[in-house]
């Protein structure tokens, strides 16, 4: 028989690593996509958009996706701080943002 084992948020966050640097702010989404149980179908409504270009914004991986594609995702995947910002950053950085996470620790902190 096997029993299924829930994760509390201590044990997520001692999970949690730096993401390797060829990660995609699409394959985040997908990952948690794959979690919550959902098909990238489901982004269709958050984006206000039909299926099929969903599917065709996940394809064209030489455009980054806009601001509000990842706002939409967060909303609709109800994702916590640690992965919103996480996927923030990983599209910022895509979209040719030159972000410096020390520089906004500094601010955070000052």
């Amino acid at each position: 028989m096997h029993r299924a084992t829930y994760r509390t948020a201590g044990m997520l966050a001692a999970l949690r690593q730096p993401l390797p640097a060829h990660i995609t702010a699409r394959d985040i989404l997908r990952r948690h996509l794959h979690d919550a149980g959902r098909t990238l179908d489901s982004l269709a409504t958050a984006w206000n958009c039909k299926r099929f270009s969903v599917w065709r914004i996940f394809q064209r991986t030489e455009r980054p996706l806009q601001p509000h594609h990842v706002e939409g995702a967060i909303t609709a995947l109800s994702l916590d701080e640690f992965d919103a910002n996480e996927l923030r950053l990983r599209a910022a950085r895509e979209a040719g943002w030159s972000i410096d996470p020390q520089f906004l620790l500094e601010q955070s902190n000052g």
